[in-house]
């Protein structure tokens, strides 16, 4: 995503910028501000990892916007893309994709890379992302244009989605469920006013994240959580799909509509 996630508006998560991000660890370290352990873990394990990152840049969600103000919004998420991959030069990373809806990149990066992503101001934060998951056909073909659909098998779809939450949206068109969201998070009484309000603010900001990701599909939101990094939702099969693919979504079960007062 290369500047991908994020922006800013919202938020810091993967999206403070955006979701996701910073949390908890953004109180002790200028650099876990906006990179979080697991990003570094996985680089120093791994030599790269695949991230989401953030840009910061004025953003609304498209359907909110005209059309000269969406080509506007568009234009200045590619302005900032730019701007990163400059700052980038000579350092190790592979953009992976590129976003025109959100204000942000996936790349893989090298430990170099990552350094720069945490000096930038540029960059809101950075989320750890996987490898998308290719047809047993494309196993063999390691080049894939920047922001091409990939096609996911059904054992793929299942590491997120049970195969009976496909089966309910295939029979009802619809479905209510319940999806979690990929941000650190501890039970609010254990933590400090400071803490607290950045957790609530990631959560916001990767449930922010996952409805700008959901824009152009069949969704309506049910129920927003402050306290718990999930949010409930009534989605059709184009949505289920994008959840599924989802690096903020860790898991999506069946929610049952709420029971009205008699």
């Amino acid at each position: 995503m290369s500047r991908n996630l994020r922006n800013k508006g919202m938020l810091k998560l993967g999206c403070c910028a955006a979701l996701l991000f910073f949390f908890l660890a953004a109180a002790q370290g200028q650099s876990s501000d906006k990179i979080p352990r697991d990003v570094i873990d996985h680089t120093a394990a791994h030599g790269s990892a695949w991230v989401l990152v953030g840009l910061a840049l004025p953003w609304q969600m498209e359907s909110s916007l005209n059309p000269d103000d969406l080509r506007a919004q568009r234009s200045a998420i590619a302005a900032r893309q730019d701007d990163l991959l400059e700052h980038l030069a000579g350092r190790t990373f592979t953009v992976v994709r590129r976003y025109q809806e959100i204000p942000g990149i996936a790349l893989e990066v090298g430990a170099d890379a990552l350094a720069e992503l945490a000096r930038l101001p540029i960059v809101t934060n950075v989320l750890l992302d996987r490898p998308a998951i290719k047809k047993p056909d494309e196993a063999s073909t390691d080049t894939a244009q920047a922001g091409s659909t990939v096609s996911f098998t059904a054992s793929a779809i299942a590491e997120k989605v049970p195969p009976q939450i496909f089966k309910r949206v295939a029979a009802d068109g619809t479905v209510l469920v319940l999806a979690g969201l990929r941000t650190p998070w501890q039970r609010e009484e254990l933590l400090d006013e400071n803490l607290l309000a950045l957790q609530r603010a990631a959560i916001h900001d990767v449930q922010s994240y996952v409805l700008a990701e959901l824009v152009g599909t069949r969704y309506r939101v049910t129920r927003i959580y402050r306290k718990i990094p999930g949010i409930a939702l009534r989605v059709g099969l184009d949505a289920l799909k994008i959840l599924e693919r989802s690096p903020a979504v860790t898991n999506v079960v069946l929610d049952r509509p709420a029971a009205s007062a008699r």
